[in-house]
This record gives structure tokens, C-alpha cells and sequence, in this order.
């Protein structure tokens, strides 16, 4: 099973790093959030995947609606 490296980033400054195996890079992003995920980069809050294998790199972020809103901003940690 092809291993991922994940970046969860904030703009362009990295967040976090973890890494997880899946049959896709999609499947590993989902063993570290159970949240709804576009395929796309559209948010602040981002995650960079990279095939550790073949170098290639995925971009998704939280779907719109998974993101709550909150005085101080949005929060991407919430539990859904």
C-alpha cells in the first residue's frame, strides 16, 4: 500500500505533518480527518499529499460545508 506524506497547511505556511498509508491518496488523507473533503485546494486550511513513491503531488481542503464558522474565525478542528 503506497505511503503518503500530508501537510495540512495554512496559506502557504505548513500546519501540521503527519503520514499515513492508503490505496489512494485521498483513502490516506481520510485515516487523519473524518471530515468531508473537496478534491481541490479551495481554503485557507489546505492539505498537500505527496506519493512517497512516485513524487506526485495532491491537493484537497475540507468541504465548504465542514468548515464552522466562529467568532474569531473559522475553526477546521471542530468534530463534525
Amino acid at each position: 500500500m503506497p505511503r503518503y506524506q500530508i501537510d495540512e497547511m495554512d496559506g502557504d505556511d505548513l500546519a501540521a505533518s503527519h503520514v499515513a498509508n492508503g490505496e489512494t491518496a485521498l483513502q490516506a488523507l481520510h485515516k487523519i480527518t473524518v471530515r468531508p473533503i473537496s478534491p481541490r485546494a479551495l481554503q485557507r486550511h489546505w492539505f498537500r499529499v505527496v506519493d512517497e513513491s512516485e513524487g506526485i503531488v495532491f491537493e484537497y481542503s475540507y468541504e465548504e460545508s465542514a468548515v464552522e464558522i466562529h467568532p474569531g474565525g473559522p475553526s477546521w478542528n471542530a468534530t463534525p
